[in-house]
């Protein structure tokens, strides 16, 4: 072991310099550095993916989060305790039930000393909502009829429909605002390594090394000068193999790494140098059942199989503490954030579970329309953690005689699945799949409308389960018209009821967010990290 482990950093130490002989220059040092200060202050990332582009329309992956959010900002933005603050616009207000103004903030310079203007923000937005563009959260503008100017530094976007999700639109990536002239001028290479990437964030791209690393430093135009920041430069190396992870952080050529596996997290558990933040989160791993493709479009097979899926177990097997036993609901007290808190954790306790009773397993499947049994299969993206995963429920339901075939796909196979990518005849082609769904949105619209309204069932939609009940479909719109979030709530918890008593859906665990850091560094998690994580957030420990 320990020669395989001397090769493997070898060629490691190799990559790194490789990456540092050939490299893409795109801009100048850090403004401390160049100022002739003391040394800047560096923090190493190391990132298992590399980002597919740098352009915001397509930052909607776990990989483009680390470099993009850091070189683009939103109008908006959430706050570590899930609500919404001022980005780049200064205020806004709902005027009416289909009225949003917002009025831009005045004095922001993009990294290359240019000013943002209203014209940016507008081409922007309009270039989300573009279908042509096939941004990935084009769907977010659904209901927007109209994005216009209406002030000096004002603009006005107004729905076609009431749209209870559209206030945290812009807090997203789908928010982010872009040069219109750097866009422009850059073509189709925007994003790419050829055409790199303008932003008015913290930090700017200075170096691009396709497949291998991303080199950001401080962005001496940023606009907010109260933000005391104290990362100079942000080197973020992709290295995709977890071992590999491992032993970057232990050499000291990583300081930062986001949602380590169990065995990192274990190897760093009582470090001298490094820490593990870990924090409930939002999000959950899930098993969703095609409800549209026999057998499992019979409520008493999901059920069965539901029940004979022990989630406790795999919590405990597969992330430990790092993880929260699941409920009925997708979302654990942390997606308690509109209406009385003490009412949803009620709510919650009411609903039917399903939880791990073979006897109660084989009665349901006695009562469905395959008895005795059947063969089917269940997908999965590359994840070891997820493999393991679909290996118990296997032998699981072998109790039931039911056999699953684990179709372990290409990340791109896989999402192809499971966004509806492949359709036959109105049917999505899996019979199960495995999915970890982390919310856009701090609300429980996050997890309601994209994975139980039928509309996202289709082609490009996150219901992973085929979804569809009219009379959820009708509390979702409901919901929407209302701008009483008491009424939200309530609204949401009879459309959940609903779906709860046919299960969709198995929820195995609600996941955390979780980071190995180094002790020199602090950083607090909040739930909502996918859009409101910031290398500037990142402080020198005391």
């Amino acid at each position: 072991m320990g020669n395989v482990r001397f090769k493997k950093m070898a060629l490691y130490l190799a990559v790194l310099a490789i990456i540092a002989a050939v490299s893409i220059p795109l801009g100048g040092v850090s403004s401390h550095a160049a100022q002739g200060d003391a040394a800047p202050v560096e923090l190493v990332v190391a990132l298992t993916l590399e980002p597919r582009s740098l352009d915001p329309a397509y930052n909607y992956e776990f990989a483009s989060y680390h470099v993009v959010n850091h070189i683009n900002e939103g109008l908006l933005y959430y706050t570590p305790d899930s609500r919404l603050a001022n980005g780049l616009a200064e205020s806004w207000e709902q005027a009416d039930a289909t009225t949003y103004v917002y009025r831009i903030r005045q004095g922001v310079r993009f990294s290359d000393g240019s000013p943002l203007t209203v014209e940016d923000v507008l081409f922007s937005l309009e270039r989300i909502k573009d279908p042509a563009l096939a941004a990935d959260t084009n769907w977010m503008y659904s209901s927007v009829d109209t994005i216009k100017q209406t002030g000096e530094w004002e603009i006005t976007v107004k729905l076609n429909k009431p749209d209870a999700n559209w206030k945290y639109v812009l807090a997203t990536s789908a928010g982010e605002i872009v040069s219109k002239k750097f866009v422009e001028a850059a073509g189709d290479s925007f994003g790419k390594p050829g055409g790199g990437t303008l932003g008015t964030g913290p930090y700017k791209l200075d170096k691009w090394v396709p497949g291998s690393q991303f080199v950001l430093s401080r962005n001496e135009h940023y606009w907010n000068k109260k933000e005391n920041f104290p990362i100079d430069k942000v080197t973020v190396n992709i290295i995709p193999d977890m071992n590999s992870v491992g032993l970057a952080l232990e050499s000291g050529q990583a300081d930062f790494f986001i949602r380590p596996s169990k065995e990192i997290l274990a190897q760093f558990e009582g470090s001298k140098k490094f820490k593990i933040v870990t924090s409930p989160s939002l999000g959950n791993a899930v098993v969703s059942f095609n409800t549209k493709k026999s057998p499992f479009d019979d409520a008493n097979v999901r059920k069965a199989v539901a029940s004979a899926i022990d989630s406790a177990g795999i919590r405990k097997s597969q992330v430990g503490e790092y993880a929260a036993d699941a409920g009925a609901l997708p979302f654990g007290e942390k997606g308690y954030t509109i209406g009385d808190f003490e009412d949803w954790k009620k709510f919650n306790a009411s609903l039917p579970l399903y939880s791990y009773d073979m006897e109660k397993a084989k009665r349901y499947l006695a009562q469905s329309s395959v008895p005795k049994g059947f063969s089917t299969s269940i997908i999965l993206r590359p994840n070891q953690s997820h493999n393991n995963i679909a290996q118990i429920i296997q032998a699981s339901l072998k109790e039931l005689n039911i056999g699953v075939e684990v179709r372990q796909l290409t990340a791109s196979e896989y999402y192809g699945y499971v966004y509806g990518g492949k359709i036959t005849n109105g049917i999505r082609d899996y019979d199960m799949s495995i999915n970890l769904w982390i919310p856009d949105f701090p609300d429980p619209i996050g997890h309601l409308i994209p994975q139980y309204y039928s509309t996202n069932a289709g082609a490009g939609g996150s219901n992973f389960a085929a979804y569809s009940n009219p009379k959820v479909d009708a509390l979702c719109d409901e919901q929407s018209l209302s701008a009483d979030d008491n009424e939200r709530s309530k609204l949401i918890q009879r459309a959940f009821a609903i779906a709860a008593e046919e299960s969709p859906y198995k929820y195995l665990f609600y996941d955390n967010n979780t980071i190995i850091i180094n002790k020199k560094f602090d950083y607090a998690l909040s739930p909502v990290w996918i859009f409101n994580f910031s290398y500037k957030d990142i402080k020198l420990a005391e």
